[in-house]
C-alpha cells in the first residue's frame, strides 16, 4: 500500500506538471509581438526550467498537503506510535481528535492536518489494523479496536527514512543535482525518468526497486507466525512427554562427563586455575618401559601388548571415581524411585551355548526383536570362527518372527551381503544406524583395526522390518550412537537401551553373542556363552524335548 501511494504521487504530480506546461504554451502563442519583451526574446536555459519545475512540485506538494491522505514517513509512523500509545493508557475507544492532541506534543507537529492524521487511520483501517466508526461523527473519527500485536511487528518492521536513503545510495540511484542537470542537457528524457527527493533526483526505476526490497507488515508478521509455529511443532507432545518420563532413568541421570583435556594437571594448565573442574579425568600409566618423548600410545586400553608397550596408556582417575560414587548414592538417598512396577518389570537374562548353525531355532519360540553380530568372513586375522555366505542364507531366522525388527550388524565388505540377507529372511529394510567409534579418551579413533583402504572409525547396523509394528515406540531414537571401543567386536552396551525403548518388556533374542553380552529381557545364543540357561516354562518344554542332554553343540 505504501508503494502504491508512492507511484499514486509521482503520476500526480506529472499530471500537475504538465497541465501548468500545457496552460504556459496556451498563454505564449496568445503573446502578441509588441506584448514580449526584446531582452527575453531567447529560450529559456535547461537549468531555468528544471529550477522552475522543483520549485513547482515543492508548492504542488504543500499546497496538496491537507488534501493528500498520505505524508512524509515520519510523520506516519508518529500516528502509528500514538495510536499504540492511546490504546495502552486510555483504551478504546479513542477518537482521531485524541491523535492529533497527542501529535501536537511532539516537537514539530504543532500544525499538524487533521485530513492527513483522518487518511493514515483509513489507511490503517483497511488494512485490517484497527477498526473505526465513521458513523458517530462526520469529521471526527471514532478507533473501537486496535490490533496492537500487528500495529507493534509493523513499526518494528518499517525502514526509518534515514535508513531508505542510505538504502537508495547503496543502489546507486541517487543522482546529484549539479550532476542531474548536466545529464539532462544531453538527455532531456531523463528527467521523465525520476523524481525529486531531499533535492536529489532519483531513478524511479531503482527507488521502486527498493521499496520492493523492503519487507511489509504482512510479510515480517507472516515470518513472526511462521518462527512460533516452528517453535510449536519442536514442543514435545502429551505422548512423547510420557513416553520420556516413562523411560527416564530411575533416581537420576548417572553419567558424568569427562574432561577434554584429559588429566587434572592438564586442566589445571589449560584453565590457568589452582584445581582441576569436577568432570572426569584420567591418569597416565608410566611403567619402567614407557618412553614419554613417544606420547600417547595409538589403541589406548585396546593395546594388546599393553606390558611391554613404550608408549604412554591412561587409567581414569580413582579420586574423581569415589566422588562419582559418592555423589550417585546420596542422589539415590534423596530421590526415591517413583517409577511404576511395570516399568521396573525385568526378566533374568537367559542363554544358551550352541552351534547356531545346527541349532533348531523354532524351539524357541516367537521373538519381538532380533539382534545379530554374524562372524562375517572379512578375510581377516579374528580370535573367534567365521561363517561363510551360503552358511548365512541357510539359517532359519523366518522362525524366529511374525511382526518385529531385527537388528543386523555388518562391516564394509558384508554392507551389501546384509541386505540381501535381509530380502531373504522375509525383512524389509527400514533404517540403518550407525556407531561411531571414540577412543578412552573420548576421541574420534584414528587407526582403526578394520578397513583395507581406509581406517574404519565406524560400523554399521542394518534394520529390517517384518509384519505389524503397531505395538512399537517409533521416533524415540537417533540413528547415530557415539561410544567407546572396547573388545574385538564387542558392540556398544548404548545399543540395548535404543532396542528397549523400542520394544519394552517384549522378547528379544540376540544371535552369536558373548558372555558379556548377556542382558536382562533378552536370550542369549552363541558358542561363547557358558552353558543353557531358560527360564520360559514353554520354551524350557521345548528345548528339553528337543535337546534331552541339554547339548546343542554340533558335534
Amino acid at each position: 500500500s505504501d508503494l502504491w501511494t508512492q507511484l499514486h504521487l509521482v503520476k500526480r504530480h506529472r499530471a500537475v506538471l504538465s497541465d501548468h506546461l500545457k496552460a504556459r504554451r496556451e498563454r505564449r502563442r496568445a503573446w502578441t509581438p509588441y506584448d514580449v519583451p526584446q531582452a527575453n526574446t531567447n529560450r529559456p536555459s535547461f537549468d531555468a526550467i528544471l529550477d522552475e519545475v522543483n520549485a513547482l512540485t515543492e508548492r504542488v506538494s504543500h499546497s496538496q498537503h491537507d488534501e493528500e491522505v498520505h505524508f512524509g514517513e515520519d510523520m506516519e509512523k508518529s500516528v502509528w506510535e500514538k495510536v499504540v500509545e492511546l490504546n495502552v493508557t486510555v483504551g478504546t475507544p479513542f477518537t482521531s481528535k485524541q491523535v492529533i492532541e497527542s501529535l501536537m506534543l511532539l516537537p514539530g507537529m504543532e500544525r499538524v492536518s487533521r485530513v492527513a492524521v483522518s487518511g493514515v487511520l483509513r489507511k490503517l483501517s483497511a488494512q485490517e489494523l484497527i477498526s473505526l466508526d465513521t458513523a458517530a461523527e462526520r469529521d471526527e473519527l471514532k478507533l473501537l479496536s486496535v490490533d496492537e500485536k500487528k500495529m507493534t511487528a509493523m513499526m518494528d518492521c518499517s525502514a526509518p527514512r534515514n535508513r531508505l536513503d542510505e538504502m537508495i545510495k547503496e543502489s546507486g540511484c541517487i543522482v546529484s543535482r549539479k550532476k542531474s542537470q548536466s545529464l539532462a542537457k544531453a538527455d532531456k528524457q531523463q528527467i521523465k525518468l525520476g523524481r525529486m527527493r531531499h533535492g536529489q533526483l532519483v531513478n524511479l526505476d531503482a527507488y521502486i526497486d527498493v521499496l520492493l526490497s523492503v519487507p511489509s507488515a504482512k510479510e515480517s508478521e507472516n515470518q513472526k507466525y511462521g518462527v512460533e509455529i516452528i517453535e510449536l511443532l519442536n514442543m514435545p507432545s502429551v505422548k512423547e512427554q510420557r513416553m520420556m518420563e516413562k523411560f527416564k532413568s530411575q533416581g537420576g541421570t548417572q553419567v558424568r562427563e569427562f574432561c577434554t583435556f584429559g588429566t587434572k594437571e592438564e586442566c589445571a594448565r589449560q584453565q590457568g586455575t589452582r584445581r582441576a573442574c569436577n568432570k572426569l579425568h584420567f591418569r597416565k600409566i608410566v611403567g619402567p618401559h614407557t618412553d614419554v618423548s613417544l606420547g600417547d600410545c595409538s589403541f589406548l586400553n585396546t593395546c594388546f601388548h599393553m606390558e611391554t608397550c613404550k608408549y604412554i596408556h591412561y587409567k581414569i582417575d580413582t579420586d574423581d571415581l569415589k566422588e562419582t560414587e559418592k555423589a550417585s548414592k546420596a542422589k539415590e538417598g534423596s530421590n526415591p524411585k517413583t517409577v511404576s512396577d511395570e516399568v521396573m518389570t525385568m526378566t533374568p537374562p537367559q542363554w544358551v551355548q550352541c552351534d547356531i548353525r545346527s541349532l533348531d531355532l523354532a524351539v524357541l519360540g516367537k521373538f519381538s526383536v532380533v539382534m545379530a553380530d554374524p562372524p562375517w568372513d572379512i578375510h581377516m586375522e579374528l580370535p573367534y570362527g567365521t561363517m561363510s555366505d551360503d552358511e548365512m542364507r541357510k539359517m532359519d531366522i523366518p522362525a524366529l518372527q511374525v511382526d518385529g525388527y531385527i537388528f543386523l550388524w555388518v562391516t564394509g565388505r558384508a554392507m551389501e551381503l546384509g541386505r540381501e540377507l535381509l530380502e531373504i529372511w522375509g525383512y524389509r529394510m527400514v533404517d540403518e544406524l550407525i556407531w561411531v567409534k571414540t577412543n578412552q579418551l573420548q576421541r574420534l579413533i584414528r587407526t582403526g583395526r578394520t578397513g583395507h583402504w581406509l581406517n574404519h572409525a565406524k560400523e554399521h547396523c542394518l534394520i529390517g522390518q517384518k509384519g505389524d509394528v503397531s505395538k512399537f515406540n517409533l521416533g524415540l531414537d537417533c540413528d547415530v550412537l557415539v561410544a567407546e571401543v572396547r573388545d574385538t567386536s564387542h558392540k556398544p552396551d548404548e545399543i540395548y537401551g535404543v532396542i528397549e525403548r523400542l520394544a519394552p518388556g517384549q522378547r528379544k533374542l540376540e544371535l552369536f553373542g558373548r558372555q558379556h553380552n548377556i542382558q536382562p529381557n533378552w536370550v542369549t545364543l552363541g558358542n561363547q556363552v557358558e552353558g543353557v540357561h531358560l527360564l520360559d516354562s514353554d520354551t524350557v518344554l521345548r528345548f528339553r524335548e528337543k535337546y534331552p542332554d541339554g547339548n546343542c553343540m554340533k558335534k
